[in-house]
């Protein structure tokens, strides 16, 4: 399940702002770092080369305001602002910014903005469902171990018994499949709850569906899941669930 990868680049003149934002898309697999640098100018020849899908921003620069910038640049990647100055939400609106992120920003809210950028490139909205039972005439289909998951300008064929668990946030969530895989998609836990057969994965978490046969032990409330470093935690709407489910009524 290679996945095509979104080239992004960060203009910031604060040295401290380039390596928080070096260390989120480091953190995102589908995003892939062309370079980093410290004015727009400086940036300019790689984004003229039109490989660029995506941008972040910084706004208030000394050389070149990253406004003055974007309006003089005609090769334009999505953008997204990163700013400690909220006054400029407006104007970045009207130049068709994709997001834009107040300083400081948590990671959760750069995916969010990465998010949209994935939904941008798809041409998928943002509210699309991009994950659906395979429903072709392969015999994968026909057995129905299989789901279609839409990433990175990308139709993935996931089959459920490569799946080891599924983490949800806002409006996105990872597949973390074996051999080391995550596929990274717009969707709620809610719709592949709906997708996923019931025999085969339990929700254990709001943020968390679990295939079954990887469940190793229950500790308090957490999970013990093979091939997962970590435990994963037991929502508290969702412990008896995952006992009598589990470990039957005992």
């Amino acid at each position: 399940m290679e996945q095509e990868k979104i080239k992004c680049i960060i203009v910031d003149d604060e040295f401290p702002a380039r390596i928080l934002l070096k260390e989120f898309v480091e953190k995102v697999p589908v995003l892939e770092l062309v370079g980093s640098f410290k004015s727009g100018l400086e940036a300019l020849p790689v984004i003229q080369t039109g490989n660029i899908d995506l941008m972040f921003l910084d706004i208030q620069m000394p050389d070149i305001t990253g406004v003055n910038f974007l309006k003089m640049i005609t090769k334009k990647p999505l953008v997204v602002f990163t700013t400690a100055y909220s006054e400029y939400a407006i104007e970045s609106y009207q130049l068709d910014v994709l997001d834009y992120l107040l300083k400081p920003f948590s990671f959760d809210r750069f995916m969010q903005a990465v998010g949209k950028a994935m939904a941008r490139l798809s041409q998928q909205p943002a509210a699309a469902t991009n994950i659906a039972a395979d429903t072709d005439n392969t015999a994968d289909a026909a057995s129905k171990d299989i789901m279609l998951v839409k990433a990175d300008h990308k139709i993935h064929r996931i089959k459920f018994d490569s799946i080891i668990y599924i983490e949800g946030l806002r409006e996105y969530v990872t597949i973390f499949c074996e051999n080391n895989e995550k596929v990274i998609t717009l969707e709620s836990l809610k719709n592949l709850e709906n997708t996923l057969p019931a025999s085969k994965f339990i929700r254990i978490h709001k943020s968390y569906i679990v295939r079954v046969d990887k469940i190793k032990a229950l500790y308090g409330n957490q999970l013990k899941v093979e091939g997962v470093k970590d435990y994963l935690p037991i929502g508290k709407s969702y412990k008896d669930i995952v006992q009598s489910s589990l470990f039957g009524n005992e």
